[in-house]
């Protein structure tokens, strides 16, 4: 089936459609509206912690590299008495100023913008368009912002290398720790973005995926199919970047992502409302069942070796892509079911494996989700979440980490759904992680439904393909 004859309706995490008859190609990250403005956004932002950035002066604490405690580093002979909290709107005034290009080629929305939030302790920072447009990579984010911020600090505080040479080396260290010695900018960083840092990309085309999936579900305020809307842009956007989804592969990249990722034709949350109070074997038993009944799988005879002796039945299908689609949405669905009983997301790693397996089984053979991807990275995301590192748990993963990056984007959704259904078991849950993404998520409207944004979107273009 050629991409252009796919279109599919999309449907609400209250079982209603919002939006009918929309073609595939509407939902690729190359041309659906609403996916373009939260991938500018993400380009053009970083924030600046003023609160982090005063501790480090006020305590001394230059460069640590610790994830946990953050106190190895505390040398009282080099503490800087700088308020920066009591100067916020000056030092976002000039930050402005100083990142800033000139007026006469800014486009519409393109130009710089300092805001600051949460009383004056985070600092929103966008990044002009043409600063990003000319830059090989998200480094301003870092850099500019880096770098303006120590000349405003230097300036708002008169700071002098004659008087005061240590303190003007300290500034630096402050805001970038010890890189480039290291090749992090240290725990205590006051500047994080959307994306990591470049310097710390591990492979080509996976910055978009480097977002902890705990920040997901803080910025759709633990709305599940919102968390997975969000997961599943993210991801895809990676794998369009890194060329996975180009050509012969976009058709099944992009029918994953709608199926699982939008709830496309309802799937989702059929076999969610099926089996309500089932189990993760009753939702392979379901999405067989779905094949069957939509003339997705078949038998190619009723005669050996398609039936056994015993009755074992080995299917054929006649569209893998959309079988895939349909197979990796019952993943999404058996999380959901698992770890929306449970409400302990610890078991995600086990119920993705254990679908997969299962799935591979009730098919007669066909490719597990993902030919195999999904079911080979959560049997390794569950070592990693249960055993040497159990302590991390599910959602203290970025997107790329080596453990949960193998997938061609369907492993992360699952996992976000199971951050939102979990009712506090977690040692490193977002409240804890991801605290400042809650609040984000107000000062940002892009970040709310985007579930129903991404659907509108596409439905604003439909009639372009």
């Amino acid at each position: 089936m050629k991409m252009k004859e796919d279109v599919v309706d999309i449907y609400n995490d209250e079982n209603v459609c919002i939006g009918r008859n929309i073609p595939l190609k509407a939902f690729s990250p190359l041309y659906n509206p609403y996916i373009g403005k939260i991938i500018r956004l993400i380009k053009r932002t970083s924030f600046v912690s003023l609160e982090q950035l005063q501790q480090n002066y006020q305590k001394g604490r230059y460069g640590e590299m610790t994830a946990l405690r953050k106190d190895e580093i505390q040398m009282e002979q080099y503490i800087r008495k700088w308020n920066l909290l009591k100067e916020a709107p000056e030092i976002a005034k000039r930050l402005q100023e100083k990142i800033a290009v000139n007026k006469n080629f800014v486009e519409d929305g393109g130009g710089a913008e300092v805001r600051l939030l949460m009383d004056g302790k985070l600092l929103m920072v966008t990044m002009p368009e043409r600063r990003i447009s000319l830059a090989a990579s998200e480094a301003p984010l870092y850099t500019i912002t880096g770098v303006a911020l120590a000349q405003v600090i230097t300036e708002v505080f008169d700071v002098h290398i004659e008087s005061d040479s240590d303190g003007c080396a300290l500034i630096k260290t402050g805001i970038f720790g010890r890189y480039p010695q290291t090749r992090e900018f240290g725990s205590n960083s006051p500047i994080f973005a959307f994306m990591g840092a470049p310097q710390s990309e591990e492979g080509i085309g996976t910055q978009y995926r480097s977002m902890m999936i705990n920040h997901i579900a803080a910025l759709a305020n633990n709305r599940t199919f919102d968390a997975v809307a969000l997961a599943s842009i993210l991801e895809q956007a990676g794998q369009f970047e890194m060329g996975n989804a180009l050509g012969w592969f976009e058709r099944y990249h992009l029918l994953g992502m709608t199926y699982q990722g939008f709830n496309a034709n309802n799937l989702v949350m059929d076999l969610i409302k099926e089996n309500a109070e089932g189990t993760v074997g009753d939702v392979v038993q379901s999405i067989i069942k779905r094949g069957l009944k939509d003339n997705l799988l078949y038998l190619k005879s009723n005669d050996y070796p398609t039936v056994q002796p015993s009755g074992y039945r080995m299917y054929s299908t006649r569209d893998y892509p959309l079988w895939n689609a349909y197979s990796v949405a019952g993943a999404l669905a058996a999380s959901i079911v698992n770890i929306g009983a449970s409400r302990a997301c610890q078991g995600v790693s086990a119920a993705i494996s254990m679908y997969s397996d299962l799935l591979s089984f009730a098919s007669g053979g066909l490719p597990d989700p993902d030919a195999g991807r999904l079911m080979g990275t959560a049997l390794g995301f569950s070592f990693y979440t249960h055993s040497i590192y159990g302590g991390a748990g599910p959602g203290a993963f970025t997107m790329d980490n080596v453990i949960v990056r193998h997938t061609s984007g369907f492993l992360t959704p699952c996992v976000a759904a199971a951050m939102c259904l979990d009712a506090g078991t977690q040692i490193f849950a977002p409240k804890i992680t991801s605290a400042n993404y809650y609040k984000l998520r107000k000062e940002i409207p892009l970040f709310t439904e985007p579930h129903r944004k991404i659907a509108e979107a596409a439905l604003s273009i439909k009639d372009k393909f």
